[in-house]
């Protein structure tokens, strides 16, 4: 499956508070109804762990919006839908750098996945580098119990409109982690002990909080 992930940065003018909320309840729904989207699911950030690396914009949420092939997605962008949605993107954010990665396999880690928090790391680092991580991580994560995914970047020419600025395509993978138990963001941050990986660099770290606008549809539903 394709994840399109969307790095969003808000206008400065524009309040977190309000921004969050106009991205929840104004642009979700017109996102939701984007044909061919399998699911969309927004991560608004509570904490940023780490960020603003070599000089990347500042990160205020993440979406991932799933299809079943890059073609599936390519025809969802030109549908009125979408042309909807990046209407209402230029009245809010500032900055959008899009990633187009491979949904990795959900691994478990430690006894539960349940009641948890959930980080997200941007990755910069060679097939290698992601490979040797990608071993590493039930180590690196022992402390704790949950699961973890590493999504691989497979395209960077994509943007979902020119006239909104967006970051340089340094980022080769997206990691997510969920945390069980009473875990939190502040007693649990592995974004060094990932950095000091072989060829790794985490160009930003962040705890979010995650909105299912949009379940993981059928395949003949979401082919609209």
């Amino acid at each position: 499956m394709i994840i399109r992930s969307g790095l969003i940065k808000s206008q400065d003018s524009v309040d977190f508070g309000e921004f969050s909320k106009h991205w929840k309840d104004v642009h979700g729904p017109l996102a939701r109804i984007v044909p061919r989207m399998r699911a969309y699911t927004q991560n608004h950030i509570r904490k940023t762990l780490a960020g603003e690396q070599l000089g990347f914009h500042r990160v205020d949420g993440i979406s991932q919006l799933r299809f079943d092939t890059l073609a599936d997605m390519a025809a969802s962008m030109d549908s009125p839908e979408q042309r909807a949605c990046i209407v209402d993107i230029q009245g809010f954010l500032s900055d959008v750098t899009i990633l187009i990665q491979e949904e990795g396999k959900l691994n478990q880690f430690g006894d539960s996945t349940s009641n948890g928090i959930k980080l997200m790391y941007l990755l910069r680092g060679g097939d290698g580098a992601l490979a040797q991580l990608l071993d590493a991580l039930p180590k690196v994560l022992s402390a704790a119990s949950g699961s973890f995914r590493l999504n691989r970047i497979i395209n960077r020419d994509f943007r979902v409109d020119s006239t909104v600025p967006a970051g340089d395509q340094m980022i080769d993978g997206v990691l997510e982690v969920y945390l069980a138990g009473d875990v939190t963001g502040e007693n649990f941050n592995e974004a060094a002990a990932i950095d000091t990986s072989p060829g790794i660099d985490v160009i930003g770290a962040f705890e979010v909080s995650e909105y299912v606008v949009l379940p993981l549809q059928e395949e003949t539903t979401a082919r609209r």
